[in-house]
């Protein structure tokens, strides 16, 4: 706390992948030096370091897909000698026979996007894949390309090149309010004393959208979500793809001897540490007593909550405040802030520096488009 400097050229307040992946792309432009600011202790305490760690690739939505297919490719670059970032689990997405024709349009689309992804009737994914033996569906979509990922060791790589290229990262430091001067953000009021910056980035998670519009808040909604792990399925799950069931909404995926399961529940919190809640274990089981009937026997050793947050159009919040210059938000990455960690860290890196990316259309996700007429891209 002693060592916050009183200005720097950037402030980015928050520790998640949101902030340390901005703080990535700033300093590998060598746009340094920054600032991250975290409120909790350590970095990645909230939804970054309690999500499912899946690098899911094939995404209906293209531009959430063109996100993660570039912070897929990021990632894949980046030196890490403690531990591999990604295993190549592949991923599976199911659904009964009413999905099979979205499931193609899936296959499609995530070909021309340069994915491998296979359709395949039932029969021969339990063959592939014996663990899927106890769900039931009509068609599956693998996609080879999908993977986990090591959420922790990928957020440190981050946070560690960042500090690499003249960020530092100040924890236990919590941000108060926008500093103003001029009609502009100059910098930020913390529990350590004022920061003065070129600029404030807003990448606050659940907390987003509030700083320096304290009257008029960002539409974005914090959604709890639960994840539960079970012990050892029978016949184990011999390193499945991690498995989506479309007609059900629930998804799991190995973990250790056992499985990584989440009933893809959404309640509407306020920002906080959220508690586990035993309903949430019931619409679990109602799902699988549906679709994977012998899952329900598998005890559960363990359960966690965490907080994602959207936008009304579920799509990322990325750039430049349109009534408050000098403010700058990267927020509401709901259910794919790991996924595409890499790829809205640099697109936001290129909208400080002024940039306009060739590899997106940067006002699918500006902030101001909640106030833009129907179609209306600029």
């Amino acid at each position: 706390m002693k060592n916050v400097p009183a200005e720097t050229r950037w402030v980015i307040v928050g520790a998640g992948f949101a902030g340390a992946a901005t703080a990535w792309a700033l300093g590998r432009a060598g746009l340094g030096p920054g600032l991250v600011l975290e409120q909790e202790s350590t970095y990645g305490f909230h939804a970054s370091g309690r999500n499912a760690a899946i690098l899911r690739l094939v995404e209906e939505d293209p531009i959430v897909r063109t996100l993660a297919l570039r912070s897929r490719d990021h990632i894949t670059r980046l030196p890490a000698p403690d531990a591999p970032l990604l295993k190549p689990t592949g991923g599976l997405t199911l659904a009964g026979a009413a999905g099979i024709v979205a499931l193609t349009r899936l296959r499609d689309e995530s070909a021309a996007s340069g994915l491998r992804a296979e359709l395949l009737p039932a029969a021969e994914a339990r063959t592939r894949f014996p663990l899927l033996r106890a769900v039931r569906f009509d068609a599956a979509l693998f996609c080879p390309d999908e993977a986990t990922a090591d959420i922790h060791e990928l957020l440190t790589v981050l946070i560690r090149h960042a500090r690499h290229t003249g960020f530092t990262l100040h924890t236990n430091c919590r941000v108060e309010g926008v500093m103003m001067a001029g009609g502009r953000a100059i910098g930020v009021h913390t529990s350590a004393g004022d920061i003065k910056a070129d600029a404030v980035i807003d990448a606050s998670g659940a907390w987003a959208g509030r700083l320096g519009r304290e009257d008029r808040p960002l539409p974005l909604r914090p959604l709890r979500r639960h994840l539960f792990v079970s012990g050892p399925p029978a016949g184990g799950h011999h390193d499945s793809p991690f498995t989506w069931v479309e007609d059900a909404a629930f998804y799991f995926r190995p973990e250790g001897d056992g499985l990584l399961l989440s009933p893809c529940d959404e309640t509407q919190m306020a920002p906080c540490d959220p508690p586990t809640d035993p309903s949430a274990a019931e619409l679990l089981a109602q799902k699988l007593s549906s679709h994977a009937p012998s899952f329900t026997e598998l005890p559960i050793r363990r359960s966690w909550a965490c907080l994602r947050t959207f936008a009304p159009d579920r799509r990322p919040l990325i750039g430049a405040d349109p009534t408050v210059p000098g403010l700058f938000h990267l927020s509401g990455l709901g259910g794919f802030g790991m996924t595409t960690s890499a790829g809205v860290g640099e697109l936001m890196a290129d909208l400080l520096a002024g940039r306009s990316p060739d590899w997106i259309d940067a006002a699918e996700v500006e902030v101001s488009r909640f106030g833009r007429p129907r179609g209306v891209n600029a």
